[in-house]
């Protein structure tokens, strides 16, 4: 997917072909492209998965990170690492499979893989964090979150460290019922009184987030499963939910930006805050429950 400059060798005259410097996308654009007819919904295996896995690669590279492929099956998860201060690590990911067959995907989930990029680049850009940034593009999540659960089963990072998930699914259908949810900040978590503050200023600015609320069906679960808390941010979809109409045009693009201004403020505050997260995650799990 790298377009290609024509280099001239001094001395020669002879010209080479080496691959330019991807250009950063908009989230928007990276949609486009991910959700594009030409890759056909990014099934597994296919030319669209390799077409959308290279597509993501540059994204992140353009961005100043140096992602890595973990494969397994017939496809791969993209892993980038944003070092911080303390070997603590937040793990921010979304799926970038879709069903294929003419199913394009672009809000499931070319728009949790976008925001994810775009946050990667903002948080690259930014200080250091206090706590070490884990960016995972998984794959095959469609199938029962097969790339999450290879991850999981086989971590390329120290599992044992990551203090909290933010997972990215379908984020760009806000309009259709006007939220987004921020599933997984139960009441005793660290997340929720976090998040709450950034609740009020996001409603003051028109953007209505609904914490609180197990999920089910993405890819925080198999850490969920291993104690780790999450923060699932989804938009519902009834109309448009693994069919067809799934297409970039009906993006929200407005509400989107939105979102993943949200979700960086968030991921900022449980990077920085002095609050020990991994003692929450020992104390209290996925779920928010006291230990007894």
């Amino acid at each position: 997917m790298r377009a290609l400059v024509l280099l001239v060798v001094a001395g020669c005259g002879a010209a080479t072909a080496a691959p330019a410097e991807p250009a950063c996308l908009d989230p928007k654009a990276i949609i486009d492209a991910l959700a594009a007819k030409a890759l056909d919904g990014r099934a597994p295996g296919t030319d669209g998965d390799r077409a959308a896995r290279a597509i993501i690669v540059d994204q992140l590279t353009c961005r100043g990170l140096t992602p890595e492929t973990q494969d397994f099956d017939h496809t791969a998860n993209i892993v980038a690492t944003i070092p911080g201060a303390t070997d603590d690590i937040i793990l921010l990911s979304a799926h970038h499979d879709h069903l294929g067959k003419g199913h394009l995907g672009a809000n499931d989930n070319a728009s949790g893989t976008a925001g994810v990029i775009e946050l990667a680049g903002e948080l690259a850009a930014g200080d250091k964090p206090k706590r070490t940034i884990v960016v995972a593009l998984f794959g095959d999540e469609e199938d029962g979150m097969i790339g999450s659960t290879h991850f999981a089963e086989h971590p390329t990072i120290a599992l044992d460290k990551v203090v909290e998930v933010i997972n990215l699914d379908m984020i760009g259908s806000y309009k259709s019922e006007g939220l987004v949810a921020a599933m997984g900040t139960f009441a005793h978590l660290p997340s929720r009184a976090l998040i709450d503050p950034l609740v009020k200023q996001a409603r003051r600015a028109g953007l209505v987030v609904v914490p609180g609320g197990k999920a089910r069906g993405s890819d925080f679960a198999p850490f969920c499963d291993r104690g780790i808390p999450y923060v699932f941010f989804w938009t519902p979809d009834d109309r448009c939910y693994h069919e067809t109409c799934d297409t970039p045009d009906r993006i929200d693009t407005a509400h989107m930006t939105a979102i993943i201004g949200f979700a960086k403020q968030l991921v900022d505050a449980l990077a920085g805050t002095d609050t020990d997260l991994a003692a929450a995650r020992t104390k209290l799990g996925c779920f928010g429950e006291p230990h007894r």
